[in-house]
C-alpha cells in the first residue's frame, strides 16, 4: 500500500476512518445510488467538521489523544 494510503487509515491523522468506510460500504451496497447514503454522507460530514474544528483549536487548552481532544477546565 503506497505512503499516502497508508496515511488516510490511520486514526491519527484521519479520524473519520469508520465514517469513511460506512459511506463506501453503503455505496457498494448499493450499486452507487448516492440518494440511498446520505445518511452516511452527513455522519462523515459532521465528523470531519467536527475534527476540523478541534484542530483549530489552540493546542496548549487541549489535552489530545488518538480519538478525542477535551478543553481542559480551569479549576
Amino acid at each position: 500500500m503506497p505512503k499516502y494510503a497508508q496515511q488516510l487509515r490511520d486514526h491519527d491523522r484521519n479520524p473519520c476512518i469508520a465514517e469513511t468506510d460506512a459511506s463506501r460500504k453503503c455505496m457498494d451496497d448499493n450499486n452507487y445510488k448516492k440518494d440511498m447514503c446520505t445518511d452516511y454522507f452527513l455522519k462523515y460530514k459532521n465528523c470531519r467538521k467536527f475534527w476540523c474544528f478541534l484542530n483549530s483549536l489552540d493546542c496548549t487548552a487541549c489535552y489530545c489523544c488518538s480519538y478525542a481532544c477535551m478543553k481542559v477546565l480551569d479549576s
